[in-house]
């Protein structure tokens, strides 16, 4: 676990230790005051991965090290993260820029969906169809009347 916002920061301290890390970030649209903005963020804010044998190499000096907050335990135990995980991980990592590419759940009409982005961030809807490429139409019942709004499609979480 790393402080807020050290996650680069604690990557590069570990592996001058010799450690090997793993902190994947992904590039989100925001909108901001001077308009739409692509922003690198933590895909797991707070969180990078370390892979280390500790009958090999001793993981006292992560605690101390620039950036870290800690180490993730249970049981006194530091917490262990199947290697299929961070084999999924790895996989969606493009070699060309080393970002993560999530990809946008596949939709038909009539699937219900979870907004995560914009205005209507944790509102449930229905999808209705796509407008364009990179846009959605979606059924939002507010106010006890279904609404058509338009939202970008990597606003949308799982399907519900």
């Amino acid at each position: 676990m790393t402080k807020p916002r050290q996650e680069a920061e604690a990557q590069i301290c570990l592996m001058r230790q010799g450690f090997r890390c793993l902190f994947p970030r992904v590039r989100r649209r925001v909108r901001a005051a001077s308009g739409m903005i692509v922003r690198t963020e933590s895909l797991f804010p707070r969180y990078i991965f370390l892979a280390s044998d500790p009958d090999l190499q001793s993981l006292e000096p992560v605690r101390s090290t620039r950036g870290v907050s800690g180490i993730v335990r249970f049981g006194g135990w530091p917490a262990m993260v199947p290697q299929a995980v961070i084999d999924a991980i790895v996989s969606r990592i493009d070699a060309d820029d080393g970002f993560v590419k999530l990809v946008a759940p596949d939709l038909v009409p009539g699937a219900r969906v979870r907004i995560n982005e914009g205005p209507f961030s944790g509102l449930d809807a229905i999808f209705q169809c796509a407008v364009g490429t990179d846009r959605v139409a979606l059924l939002l019942n507010m106010l006890g009347q279904d609404r058509r709004v338009v939202v970008e499609r990597q606003a949308l979480g799982q399907r519900i």
